[in-house]
């Protein structure tokens, strides 16, 4: 059976769809018609004969009611005549009646003879299908005892006139499938056959001309619709794929074709399936065309071996590798390639091929030669020149360091410079004090030696009170500027301090302000430049004083030295304010002439100064920027304006962070 079903099927297959639809059809019918003949069948056998048997049971208990009297007097003309009473039904063929032995007691026949035999195989109670006649027998009771039996064989309707039935009924449903699957096939083809053969025709078309452009008309959105989309999708992508892939086609031959590089392909027996043109062009005149040929066809011996076993190695270790061969041009001359040879894989990764791509690198090896010729010159040349480098480095050490010595020099020079300057101005400062003193002293000694001759002569009351009033002028001028000189005396002495020493204390920043203002007064006095602070009195710090009053006076000195050169009047400001954090801000501004632009960026270089060769040393807002960064640990901010002023912003911690002295 199963070496038929093969051979069954095969024919099926090849069958067009409309034909199995149709042939489906009326096997469907053909089954369909089996399925109630079966049907039929099983009902005249599981339903029909057994509600037969149940009528015919009871219609012979209604006889047997009217027979156990007849049967217990044993009156036998009266049973007949009880029997004679079945004729009204025309189905019952004859009855026996048998009495309780079993023997024969009356019998009614419609037609001919009827045998009255007691029917052993019924079994005293029971029925049998013989034939066209259903034989059944059942007790009659008088009260619960058995006084006879009945018999009666019931006629059933013929088995040809029962076919009939059943023929009839099944060429009903017969007709009934044919003309449904005839409906059916017909509206399968114009539904499905039609688009199906037209998707057909169309993917048919498609493969012999090879146009992915067609597309299959959707009539619906059915599964049809739906396979004619998806088809349309399909050849959509297949039609990109197919533009991509001859582009990469093209791509790959053009640059096989126009690569200065030598490309190939050979197969696992070392014939050439694939060479470019540029390896027919180093090949010498003569040579035979290398496809279809191996290399000790193309190549001269001595070339062979080292080729064939770098074949080997990449094609037995399955991965890509570099080799350095040699091989003779078209002139005979050898020439080195870079061979880069890989094997190709299919997609079960099984190789099949082997390429590679060999670039010419003679004149790259002539240039490594050369270039190693020229590295051994190299190296002689900065052996040489390092020697002198080093020389040189030794010199420009030892200049560095009198440089060094020399900039040491010229700031302790500024710092002597910028004493003497204090120290000439505290001293004309107290000139005029001490000078105001010795006026009063020697004025009140004359009035003195005029009080004694007065007094030899004789003294008024007038005199003497004139005498003690100039007495107590006197001493109140003296006391007066006296008291200016020790101010005087005690600022120098703090500024001394401060500026021989780098100690760390607190102070108050207002102070330290009005220290600095009256030691430089007699410098911005002859200048004519007014000098002012605004500082708040509370702001107090915990810094270093001398550098930060040396900062002060440089940017003070500064601002008069270069902002209001060829100025007669301006103002130099300093004020303050508490920052935030601790910090405090201070300003020094004026409103001179500003600093040029182009210079902004190198106030702070050592030496940069503007007045070069007219006492200007160029190290005044250096030693600021030194004192503020190293010393302060704070920062410094310039702004600038031409024509407008200059303004330096301090931002520095009010607590120091750490100690250092000098």
């Amino acid at each position: 059976m199963s070496a038929a079903r093969p051979g069954l099927r095969q024919p099926l297959r090849d069958v067009a769809l409309q034909r199995k639809l149709v042939l489906v059809s009326i096997l469907t019918a053909g089954a369909a018609m089996l399925a109630a003949l079966v049907a039929l069948v099983s009902y005249d056998f599981i339903v029909a004969r057994p509600k037969l048997v149940s009528d015919l049971a009871g219609r012979m208990q209604l006889v047997s009611l009217n027979l156990d009297v007849d049967l217990n007097f044993g009156d036998r003309p009266a049973a007949a005549r009880t029997l004679e009473a079945l004729r009204g039904s025309a189905d019952i063929h004859g009855a026996c009646l048998f009495d309780a032995r079993r023997g024969f007691f009356a019998r009614y026949v419609r037609d001919g003879k009827l045998e009255c035999d007691w029917p052993a195989e019924l079994d005293g109670a029971g029925h049998r299908f013989h034939g066209d006649f259903l034989a059944m027998l059942a007790p009659v009771r008088y009260g619960q005892e058995v006084v006879g039996y009945l018999q009666v064989d019931y006629a059933l309707p013929p088995l040809a006139d029962r076919l009939r039935q059943y023929g009839l009924v099944l060429a009903m449903v017969m007709m009934t499938l044919l003309v449904g699957g005839i409906l059916h096939a017909l509206s399968v083809r114009k539904l499905v056959t039609r688009p199906l053969l037209a998707l057909s025709s169309m993917a048919h078309r498609v493969t012999r001309e090879q146009r992915y452009d067609l597309r299959a008309e959707a009539e619906g959105r059915d599964e049809v619709g739906q396979l004619a989309g998806a088809i349309n999708d399909m050849l959509s992508t297949i039609a990109e794929r197919d533009a991509a892939l001859r582009r990469s086609q093209s791509l790959l031959e053009n640059i096989v074709a126009k690569s200065s590089a030598v490309i190939y392909i050979k197969d696992l027996s070392g014939r050439y399936l694939l060479v470019n043109e540029r390896f027919r062009q180093i090949l010498p005149p003569g040579t035979v065309d290398p496809l279809g040929h191996d290399d000790t066809e193309v190549f001269p011996p001595a070339t062979i071996a080292t080729i064939q076993a770098n074949d080997r190695a990449v094609l037995e270790s399955g991965h890509s590798n570099a080799y350095e061969e040699s091989v003779p041009d078209s002139t005979g001359e050898m020439r080195i390639y870079l061979s880069e040879k890989f094997p190709l894989k299919d997609e079960y990764g099984h190789t099949w091929a082997l390429g590679g791509v060999s670039t010419d690198i003679t004149e790259r090896k002539r240039g490594e030669i050369e270039l190693m010729q020229y590295r051994d010159k190299l190296e002689e040349q900065v052996a040489v020149r390092t020697a002198q480098m080093v020389e040189t480095n030794k010199e420009l050490a030892e200049s560095l360091e009198t440089l060094r010595l020399a900039q040491d020099e010229l700031v302790r020079s500024e710092k002597l410079a910028a004493l003497g300057s204090l120290v000439a101005g505290v001293a004309h400062e107290l000139n005029t004090p001490i000078g105001n003193s010795l006026l009063a002293v020697s004025t009140l000694i004359d009035q003195t030696r005029g009080f004694q001759k007065q007094l030899a002569e004789g003294l008024k009351r007038s005199t003497l009170q004139a005498y003690v009033a100039d007495i107590q002028g006197g001493g109140e001028i003296v006391l007066r500027n006296l008291h200016r000189a020790v101010d005087l005396v005690a600022s120098f002495k703090q500024v001394a301090v401060d500026r021989a020493t780098s100690q760390r204390r607190a102070f108050l920043l207002a102070d330290l302000a009005n220290e600095i203002l009256l030691v430089l007064m007699p410098t911005f006095k002859k200048s004519g430049i007014k000098v002012r602070q605004e500082v708040p009195g509370d702001i107090e710090m915990d810094s270093y004083p001398g550098p930060f009053g040396q900062v002060l006076i440089n940017l003070i000195t500064n601002a008069l030295s270069h902002g209001f050169e060829g100025r007669e009047g301006g103002v130099v400001m300093i004020s303050a304010r508490a920052a935030g954090d601790g910090a405090v801000e201070v300003v020094v501004s004026d409103n001179g002439g500003g600093i040029a632009p182009e210079n902004m960026g190198r106030i702070y270089d050592p030496f940069f100064t503007t007045k070069l060769g007219r006492g200007g040393s160029g190290l005044g807002l250096n030693i600021v920027y030194n004192i503020v960064y190293g010393v302060l640990d704070g920062k410094i901010e310039v702004e600038s304006e031409l024509g407008k002023g200059t303004r330096f912003v301090l931002t520095l911690p009010g607590q120091a962070g750490s100690t250092q002295s000098k």
